[in-house]
């Protein structure tokens, strides 16, 4: 196997740190089980390893030869510019449909019109070899007779009789995969939907809630669930709608992505060790145990920097200060820059807000340092704070801490922080 880069997500169960492979199992089981609901969202913001958790399902479902399920992964974001998500899924399932008799050509017509009868020209155009250029344009001959020329998902409600016939299609079509294939239900992953338009991932949701939801097909969502809500939020703006709320309706079963919810779990200095190689030993202590902090991706890069910074012919500085500014940047890059600096008086300016004193007149100095204005919320964020004085925890000013801290920023730079 190819070495893997820290920034990719894993593949397999040997590069599985966070031992999510139990989630994984729980997530196949539940997959297998009679009761399953037809959508599961597994949840997680940016970084939290839901690709990765999606690649070890895969894994582990292959290597147990279990026949039941077919599992087929999407990209979403791949297919942002199909004008429709739900394309791919059709696509996937044209896939299968040469090993198929008899021929269900028809129904992927069916579905295909449902595609361009919401709008979707650039949409059929992706069914290649399932709906020929003649059917296109009778079906858009078709449309424009009816005087509809673009329906939103809203108004699938008053055309019943058009949603019926696309449900019964894609079931046809389903189970005629799944018998030709054995098993007893497909599962479609999909993955970086949150990454997608506003208006394209709403779109897929509520083409799933409104006819693609039928036996023998579980959808599973991998996706920041905020983001989502807020698209859901921002499409519904002026209306009572709750995006979560709405978002809980179309995925009723959800799995987190938490992140080591034990004290002292010492997997996360794993995955840094991992990450630079084994060459770093961080002191624990001076470790921010904050959720944004420690989100996997985050890590990796803030020691994949680490590591290159002593590969290379930088200031000599402690490595947990080099990790530690390194993090600062990939959790709040925007308080990273109003920090960095050549200059050690602007540094202990800005760390004095922080760490300093009030002063009579209103303001904060910490030993020799004034402070100085920061801008936006930081001196408010209380992260940013424990943050600071977990990572720096010495108070009393000293011009050692902000020397370091500026040697740390300075060969930063010559690697490519700001």
């Amino acid at each position: 196997m190819a070495e893997q880069s820290i920034h990719d997500p894993i593949v397999s169960e040997d590069q599985d740190i966070l031992d999510r492979r139990y989630l994984a199992e729980r997530i196949i089981n539940r997959l297998n089980d009679e009761t399953c609901p037809q959508v599961l969202g597994i949840y997680g913001s940016w970084g939290t390893g839901k690709t990765s958790l999606l690649n070890l399902i895969q894994e582990k479902w292959g290597k147990s030869g279990d026949q039941s399920l077919q599992i087929e992964y999407v990209d979403a974001w791949h297919y942002e510019g199909s004008g429709n998500l739900f394309v791919p899924i059709i696509v996937r399932m044209m896939s299968k449909r040469a090993a198929l008799n008899p021929d269900l050509g028809e129904y992927i017509k069916r579905v295909s019109f449902s595609v361009l009868y919401m709008g979707t020209d650039i949409a059929l155009r992706a069914l290649t070899g399932g709906v020929s250029l003649g059917d296109a344009k009778m079906y858009q001959e078709d449309i424009e007779s009816s005087g509809i020329t673009k329906v939103s998902l809203l108004d699938w409600e008053k055309f019943t009789d058009k949603v019926e016939e696309t449900q019964i299609a894609f079931r046809k079509l389903v189970d005629a995969v799944n018998q030709k294939s054995a098993t007893k239900r497909t599962i479609f992953l999909i993955d970086n939907l949150d990454r997608c338009s506003p208006e394209n991932t709403v779109g897929l949701l509520e083409s799933i809630k409104n006819f693609l939801i039928i036996p023998g097909c579980v959808w599973v969502f991998a996706m920041d669930a905020e983001v989502v809500a807020s698209y859901i939020k921002r499409k519904y703006e002026g209306t009572a709608m709750d995006g979560n709320s709405y978002l809980d309706k179309i995925i009723p079963e959800q799995y987190h992505l938490s992140f080591f919810p034990e004290e002292n779990d010492h997997r996360v200095f794993d995955l840094i060790s991992n990450a630079t190689g084994g060459s770093f030993t961080l002191d624990e202590g001076r470790f921010p145990q904050i959720p944004r902090v420690m989100v996997p991706r985050r890590l990796k890069k803030s020691a994949g920097k680490l590591a290159e910074y002593f590969a290379g012919n930088m200031p000599n500085v402690d490595s947990n200060t080099v990790f530690l500014m390194s993090l600062l940047y990939h959790t709040w890059p925007d308080f990273y820059e109003r920090l960095s600096s050549s200059s050690l008086k602007h540094i202990g300016g800005i760390l004095a807000n922080f760490y300093g004193k009030d002063q009579p007149d209103g303001t904060k100095k910490w030993g020799d340092f004034n402070a100085l204005s920061l801008g936006g919320d930081f001196a408010g964020d209380k992260d940013i704070i424990y943050f600071l004085q977990t990572a720096f925890p010495r108070y009393d000013a000293d011009a050692e801490i902000v020397s370091e801290i500026k040697r740390a920023l300075d060969g930063l730079r010559q690697i490519g922080l700001p």
